[in-house]
């Protein structure tokens, strides 16, 4: 399926704010046997497939393959990025597809691909689910690898995201408005790149962000949407001990920090970039969110493909049921065929019914005028008519299957016979009784 352009995408933004989607646990822990039939799908699509005893969810997975295809064509195919792809392939570089599935969550929470990693979700710890449960990627981790061109706008379809670092890169060009519309997005550390232009307004939808990081961006200008945190706070001596050139040490106060990370500062930080701290006075745009329609384009997918395993599954039986049906007529046929065989054979048929049965087959012949040699033709076939009295010119010895001998000449249609008549590719004869028995092979 085609993707949508920017305008379907604001679009189908606006029809879902008239009429928002009703929430469902599936989102976040989806059973594995919901997703089984889009595998196939990624396949059929170019993409490679991923074996059902993968942990991954079949939708990040396929996510990763737009944002790694994206990656390379937008950086033509930058040797840093290939560098970053070579493990995401199977479970990592230890055990490459098709060895092992493509399983990028694993059963770790650090993952087998680089920089994909599938941590705590909404305080549930995914490495510890049943292996009848998906693991969501959480974590986009490619810090400090000097990686070129733009954010590839399709981190946005990772829809279980919360942490986005990708500091001390080369990423240049604008930030993708679209990051504003991942609901579960915590940190953001995209410090010391080459970012330009503004923060987009759509950020400040992110009310659970806690830590936002983008010292270093020196061509980052513009104010901080209203709804991004509150500039960054120290924290360093809640986790460590104060060093001893601090003359404040000790009197920070800790309630803004966190512990699911360890940073020293946590809140909205921008030094070296040209931002003045002050908050953007409006309220932030509405997000456009392409993992909404990632995710109804996935199960719009997965629908349609289980409809053609359902469709497939149908004629296969239906095959089956045929073939069975087929096997037993077969069956059926088979003993009433030997059984009409051995009536044929221990049956010879009467001397009516096989002159009825000649006389059928024999052919129709025009009358012609014959008033002219009517005595002629009467002296010449008296011979051949002469019925009983008639009698053969050499002695003719012939046997039935039933070892009877045949009686010589006998008379079919007025027509004398020294010798068996073929019927239905079979010789009979008449025996000493009148009646009509099959004859015996001649020996050769």
């Amino acid at each position: 399926r085609a993707s949508a352009t920017p305008i379907e995408v604001r679009e189908r933004a606006k029809s879902r704010e008239e009429n928002p989607p009703r929430p469902t646990k599936q989102a976040t822990m989806p059973s594995k046997f919901a997703a089984i039939s889009y595998l196939a799908a990624l396949a059929v699509a170019g993409m490679p497939a991923a074996f059902v005893s993968a942990a991954t969810h079949p939708q990040d997975l396929a996510a990763l393959w737009k944002f790694k295809e994206e990656a390379l064509k937008m950086s033509n195919n930058d040797a840093s990025w290939r560098k970053v792809f070579e493990t995401w392939t199977g479970r990592g570089e230890g055990c490459p597809y098709p060895e092992c599935p493509h399983d990028p969550c694993g059963d770790d929470w650090h993952g087998t691909w680089h920089g994909v990693q599938c941590r705590e979700l909404q305080g549930v710890k995914q490495w510890t689910l049943p292996d009848n449960v998906y693991r969501r990627v959480t974590n986009l981790h490619i810090p400090e690898w000097g990686l070129p061109g733009r954010l590839p706008e399709s981190v946005c379809l990772f829809e279980m995201l919360e942490e986005l670092d990708f500091d001390e890169n080369e990423f240049e060009g604008e930030l993708p408005a679209c990051v504003g519309c991942l609901p579960h997005l915590r940190e953001i550390d995209i410090e010391d790149n080459k970012f330009t232009g503004t923060i987009p307004k759509e950020w400040g939808n992110l009310k659970g962000l806690i830590e936002f990081e983008i010292d270093g961006n020196e061509l980052l200008a513009g104010c901080i949407p209203e709804g991004l945190p509150k500039d960054a706070e120290w924290c360093g001596d809640c986790w460590s001990t104060c060093p001893s050139y601090d003359p404040y040490c000790g009197s920070y106060d800790c309630n803004s920090c966190v512990e699911w990370t360890k940073d020293p500062e946590i809140g909205t930080s921008y030094e070296n970039t040209r931002i003045k701290g002050d908050r953007c006075p409006n309220e932030p745009n509405p997000p456009v969110c392409p993992w909404e329609i990632f995710k109804e384009e996935f199960e719009e997918q997965q629908r349609q493909e289980q409809e053609l395993m359902r469709h497939k599954s149908e004629e296969a039986q239906q095959r089956r049921k045929e073939a069975m049906e087929e096997q037993k007529r077969l069956q059926d046929v088979q003993p009433q065929e030997e059984e009409e065989e051995l009536e044929i054979r221990s049956k010879a048929p009467s001397t009516g019914a096989f002159l009825d049965e000649v006389e059928k087959e024999a052919p129709v012949v025009e009358e012609e005028d014959v008033s002219e040699d009517v005595s002629e033709d009467v002296s010449e076939e008296a011979p051949a008519s002469a019925g009983p009295a008639a009698k053969c010119g050499e002695p003719v010895e012939r046997l039935t299957v039933d070892n009877e001998a045949c009686v010589f000449p006998f008379t079919v249609m007025e027509q004398n016979h020294c010798d068996c008549i073929n019927h239905n590719e079979e010789d009979w004869c008449v025996i000493a009784d009148g009646s009509w028995k099959k004859c015996a092979p001649l020996e050769k």
